[in-house]
């Protein structure tokens, strides 16, 4: 394994040290990866079996279908937001609201709305139970009485869903981004758990699917197709891996501190009572969630999240570098912010497994794990320089850590096509590997490399809480 033997006791010591951390590190990473892959599949086996015989229909019909209200920011979203709203407006679901807040946008946003839904300005008194800036205009649609649009001041995402929620009327609300779509069925699924746990569920999470290359039809996925875009498909194969395997594995062991802001459902409420969202994060999703967790645990009070892995929205990812950079350093700000404003929890038995299990591992593998791989990487190229490790070694190293990632990707393809059937044709699952390859060997790289640098930013105090990703818009029928 070493070129030589060092005469230097004290570099032997340091050697053999950081070796032991990463060989450590490694093993509770790919441990963690096998025990979620485990749980998730025989809990999704669980589900599946659930699922179907569950009557959507009878479901639609009983009088424990509470109604919900949909809140949809926007900024900046011309290329989107018309099909969005559709999508929204056909939603099978017995009675619910459409409430868009657009966020002081830059570009036709505002005017796509009035034009395609025929808004008209209204006299609107709400409570402002959640305090927030006052809004510049509410308006209703014509075509559709169910829908709201609320035009703002650009104050962030926090701040639109915050006004969005004043502006709502029924007892539960569903965030949803504006480059999103739902499942016809979607709403009435996440619902459910409600209907089951009425007095203790108070969030319930969904799955996110990529909609890139995706046919859509009045507001509705008519055609699943696999993006052809790399930076993509490589996204695709990851939010396969993360819905599919540590999303369902942390719910069934009651910690639940992650609802995607593209599509989640909670109980209004319970967010009102503590506080709603933070405008001073970028993590605004997360860091909520970790909160609910922390205050409700706190006062000793009974409550439930879920995550459920069968209603699916789609959104457009970004397929060009400079956007996914951004997103991906907002993440990783975000998820240091709901850390460090919820520390309390870190560590503490008195938060269960949210403080003994949940919280040290989204620290350990979610927040620092981008410079243990990177750090790992240049040392191992360090050792080899300096003649320490063989190349021999030094290369098989990097490739068994890369194709460890690239079996679990293969594994949670075969998954998710044998549990969804959601890619029809067999070129798709073959598409899927070749994304899940590119994810291993590249993408994630990369990806720790934007999410270092969302680091030293945040050291450096430069916290961005608002952008705009480059949009190239759904694709059509016909189109």
């Amino acid at each position: 394994m070493f070129g030589y033997d060092l005469d230097n006791s004290y570099a032997i010591i340091v050697i053999l040290w950081l070796s032991g951390f990463f060989i450590l590190y490694t093993l509770g990473l790919i441990i963690s990866y096998i025990a979620f892959f485990l749980i998730g599949i025989m809990n999704l086996g669980r589900y599946r079996h659930y699922v179907n015989v569950v009557d959507l229909h009878a479901l639609f019909k009983t009088s424990l279908t509470k109604p919900v209200s949909i809140l949809c920011p926007a900024y900046n979203e011309e290329k989107v937001i018309m099909e969005s709203v559709r999508s929204l407006l056909t939603l099978h679901y017995p009675q619910f609201e459409v409430i868009v807040v657009n966020d002081g946008s830059k570009d036709n946003t505002m005017q796509v709305l009035i034009e395609a839904f025929d808004l008209v300005p209204v006299s609107k008194i709400y409570q402002r139970k959640i305090e927030t800036e006052p809004v510049k205009a509410i308006y209703e649609s014509r075509m559709h009485p169910n829908l709201v649009v609320v035009d703002k001041p650009n104050g962030g995402k926090s701040s639109a869903l915050n006004v969005g929620i004043n502006v709502s009327q029924y007892p539960y609300f569903c965030t949803l981004d504006a480059d999103s779509i739902l499942d016809s069925d979607a709403l009435l699924k996440t619902m459910r758990p409600f209907i089951e746990h009425p007095d203790t569920m108070i969030a319930v999470g969904g799955v996110i699917r990529v909609a890139n290359n995706c046919v859509v039809d009045y507001g509705r996925v008519k055609e699943v197709n696999i993006a052809t875009n790399w930076l993509a498909l490589a996204q695709t194969v990851e939010y396969l891996m993360t819905f599919l395997s540590s999303r369902i594995a942390f719910a069934q062991m009651g910690v639940v501190l992650l609802i995607s802001g593209a599509f989640g459902m909670f109980h209004k409420e319970s967010v009102i009572e503590v506080g709603g969202y933070r405008e001073d994060t970028i993590g605004e999703d997360m860091e909520l969630v970790v909160r609910l967790n922390r205050i409700f645990k706190k006062k000793n009070q009974e409550f439930k999240m879920f995550f459920n892995p069968d209603p699916v929205c789609w959104t457009e990812v970004p397929e060009d570098m400079k956007s996914l950079a951004g997103q991906r350093r907002r993440w990783q700000k975000g998820l240091v912010d709901s850390l460090r404003y919820n520390g309390e929890m870190m560590f503490n038995p008195r938060f269960g497994a949210l403080g003994m299990f949940g919280m040290p591992y989204y620290l350990i593998f979610e927040m620092l794990g981008c410079i243990v791989e990177l750090f790992g990487y240049v040392l191992i190229v360090i050792f080899w320089w300096a003649g320490v490790l063989s190349l021999e070694w030094m290369l098989m190293f990097i490739l068994l850590s890369m194709s460890l990632g690239f079996m679990f990707t293969v594994i949670t393809v075969l998954v998710e096509e044998l549990s969804f059937h959601r890619y029809q044709r067999t070129s798709d699952l073959f598409k899927l590997l070749w994304g899940g390859f590119l994810y291993n060997f590249g993408f994630r790289q990369i990806n720790a490399i934007w999410r270092l640098q969302a680091m030293l930013e945040y050291l450096g105090g430069f916290r961005k809480l608002w952008g705009a990703i480059r949009r190239g818009g759904f694709r059509t029928a016909g189109s």
